[in-house]
């Protein structure tokens, strides 16, 4: 046996101490503490989509063709599309007035909410401004005279980068909702 199966071995062979399920007082923290958090990542979202919107609408009054121009306005749809799916997939709901085992399948199910909404992003937030952006960067190639791929290339991995975070926020949220499952086979 090499010293990495012996350390292996050692490592699945360690006592792992037992979970303690969550008195109801911290369980309603922690939804307070997602709750809040949503709410600030949603106003941020809402202002950076709006801050989009009015900068798309100056490029559509600005630039001269009229492919950047349909792009511009096509932006300033699917902006208005992803906030409004933002709105309806990942909108912060009230707590539950009673505590207890209620509270903990609601912050459970707040947590799968907002998972699915996070690992589906490329659909409903990257998606929707997809078709704007290209004619958008096809407009402005033309307007310049050439064709470059460097724009469209940024643009790509800007997008995936956004998918990329996303699902990676998403195995965060399985990884709690995982840890709460555990709790509520152990508890007694």
């Amino acid at each position: 046996m090499s010293l990495d199966d012996d350390a292996g071995l050692l490592w699945r062979e360690q006592a792992v101490p037992a979970l303690q399920p969550l008195p109801a007082d911290e369980l309603a923290a922690q939804s307070r503490q997602l709750r809040h958090k949503l709410g600030r990542r949603n106003r941020r979202e809402t202002l950076a989509g709006g801050l989009v919107a009015v900068v798309f609408l100056a490029y559509a009054w600005i630039f001269p063709h009229w492919l950047t121009k349909l792009g511009a306005l096509l932006n300033v749809a699917g902006v208005g599309l992803m906030l409004w799916q933002l709105r309806r997939r990942a909108s912060v709901q009230p707590l539950p007035e009673a505590l207890g085992a209620s509270l903990l399948q609601f912050h459970r199910a707040e947590l799968a909410r907002q998972r699915d909404a996070l690992s589906s992003v490329w659909r409903w937030y990257v998606a929707p401004i997809v078709p704007g952006l290209v004619l958008f960067l096809c407009g402005r190639q033309i307007e310049n005279g050439h064709w470059q791929a460097w724009p469209f290339v940024i643009t790509a991995l800007v997008l995936a980068g956004v998918v990329w975070i996303n699902r990676r926020a998403a195995r965060q949220l399985q990884r709690e909702i995982d840890a709460l499952d555990q709790l509520t086979k152990e508890a007694p």
